[in-house]
């Protein structure tokens, strides 16, 4: 009977521990970051507040994320909450909002790095007592220079180059400067870029995209400064074939903001420390062949982009 009961005992806590899903969340030396811009908040996918609320629940959920960067984390279409702070509530998790657009939610703990309420990264303590750098950037939406490409507005790479660096360089190099006191820290930086990766616009890759309307390559500034001070691109790592896994994250909806749409990937992951490195990523979205992980009906204009990493 004692075995019976042990072995029962045992079944159960198996089972137990298995459903949370198929990673253990809080394995010490693995952590799962998600950037997700979540459009006005939620309501510019024209849902009622809770179904929305239900949608980015899931969506977090399903990609088993221990810490989240927010873009568009409160509206000014409905009440101006912070929707940060109501998933963050809603899962048990630690909260701290930089802006009106930008918070972090974690469920480990974390404190603002440089002491201030408006500070743009965090320092993530976590299981085992190890420390992690964690930040997020959403940087001007416009001039969106991937449009002006194709509507000949912008007619050579010098000219893309300069719109992008004096709309945006100045954003990315706040956060760097903010967080230039942790340099040795395993750091993450996410976020809503407005701007594609430079490694996602080289010579070939643009000659192997074969689109008319994009017809140079482009060094975008804000990645491009990012690989200079040592940092890494966590979906790229994984998936450096940028014509097999262009893993486009804008845009979700089809027509909406241009058509043709010029598709790019445009939210992103960067990572950088010699004990850091990305094992995993995925496109979070609509049921959608570039979608890894689909929630339906999906809540956003942006797919969310998620990164598995190993400390």
């Amino acid at each position: 009977t004692m075995r019976l009961t042990i072995a029962i005992f045992l079944a159960f806590f198996g089972f137990s521990c298995q459903s949370t899903g198929g990673r253990q969340a809080g394995e010490a030396n693995r952590l799962r970051v998600m950037t997700f811009n979540l459009w006005h908040g939620g309501d510019g996918v024209k849902l009622p507040r809770d179904t929305t609320i239900k949608y980015q629940l899931e969506a977090i959920r399903k990609a088993e994320a221990d810490v989240v960067g927010f873009e568009e984390q409160t509206t000014n279409q409905s009440d101006h909450q912070s929707r940060a702070r109501i998933l963050a509530d809603s899962l048990g998790w630690k909260c701290h909002v930089i802006d009106e657009s930008r918070a972090v939610i974690s469920r480990y703990d974390m404190e603002p790095v440089d002491g201030t309420k408006s500070s743009q990264a965090v320092l993530l303590t976590l299981p085992g007592g190890s420390k992690a750098v964690f930040g997020v950037m959403h940087l001007m939406y416009t001039p969106y220079e991937p449009y002006d490409i194709a509507d000949r507005k912008l007619l050579n790479a010098k000219a893309a180059e300069a719109s992008a660096r004096e709309t945006r360089l100045h954003q990315v190099q706040s956060v760097l400067d903010e967080i230039a006191a942790y340099a040795d820290y395993p750091t993450v930086l996410v976020g809503d870029f407005n701007e594609p990766s430079c490694l996602d616009w080289t010579e070939e890759a643009i000659r192997q995209r074969g689109d008319t309307l994009l017809p140079f390559a482009v060094n975008w500034p804000a990645t491009a400064l990012l690989i200079e001070k040592g940092f890494k691109d966590a979906y790229r790592e994984v998936y450096p074939d940028v014509t097999q896994r262009p893993g486009y994250t804008w845009t979700s909806v089809e027509g909406l903001w241009r058509d043709p749409e010029i598709h790019d990937r445009i939210d992103l992951i960067y990572i950088r420390g010699n004990k850091l490195t990305a094992e995993n990523a995925w496109i979070v979205g609509e049921p959608a062949t570039l979608s890894d992980m689909e929630v339906n009906p999906w809540p956003s204009d942006h797919r969310a982009v998620v990164a598995e990493l190993t400390l």
